[in-house]
C-alpha cells in the first residue's frame, strides 16, 4: 500500500489533496501488518485501481485517506475520496467490465478488475457514500492467513 501510494505521489501532490495514509502496526517484530494470502502484484493492482479512481474523482486540495488495518479475522482496506459521491443504485454497476459513472473518465475496467482480484482472494469489495459529505468510500475485506508465516 505505501509503494503504491509513493507510485500516485506527484498525482496526489499534483492536485494539493490533504493525503492521510494510516496502516496498523505490525503485531510482532518481522511481522506483516496484514498477513494475508495473495500475489503482490494483485495487492497492488488493487490498491491501485482504487487509489487512482479516488484521485481522478476528488476535487482539488479535497481530503483523501487510504488505510489498512485488521480485526483478527479480516485485513481490510479502505479508500475514502471528496469526489461528487455515487446516485443511487450505481455502485454495483460499477463493478461491470465497462461500467462507468462518466463517459469520459476511463475504460470502465478498473473496479471490474479489483473485483475479480479480491474474490480471487475470498474477499469482499463494497462502495458506499461518505457519512457526513460527499465521496465515497471503497472497502475491501481479505481473509487474513492462518499461518502469518506464510
Amino acid at each position: 500500500m505505501r509503494a503504491v501510494a509513493l507510485d500516485l505521489a506527484p498525482l496526489v501532490a499534483e492536485k494539493q489533496f490533504d493525503f492521510e495514509l494510516q496502516v496498523d502496526e505490525p503485531p510482532a517484530p518481522g511481522q506483516a501488518a496484514v498477513p494475508v494470502r495473495a500475489h503482490e502484484w494483485a495487492l497492488r493492482e488493487l490498491t491501485r485501481n482504487l487509489l487512482h479512481n479516488a484521485i481522478k474523482h476528488s476535487p482539488h486540495g479535497a481530503a483523501l485517506s487510504v488505510a489498512m488495518h485488521t480485526d483478527g479475522r479480516h485485513a481490510a482496506l479502505v479508500v475514502a475520496d471528496a469526489g461528487p459521491g455515487l446516485p443511487s443504485g450505481l455502485s454495483e454497476r460499477l463493478f461491470q467490465p465497462f461500467a462507468s459513472g462518466d463517459a469520459h473518465s476511463g475504460s470502465g475496467l478498473g473496479l471490474a478488475i479489483c473485483r475479480e482480484i479480491v474474490l480471487s482472494l475470498g474477499g469482499q469489495i463494497a462502495l458506499a457514500p461518505c457519512e457526513p459529505g460527499p465521496g465515497v468510500v471503497a472497502t475491501v475485506r481479505l481473509p487474513l492467513t492462518d499461518n502469518p508465516g506464510a
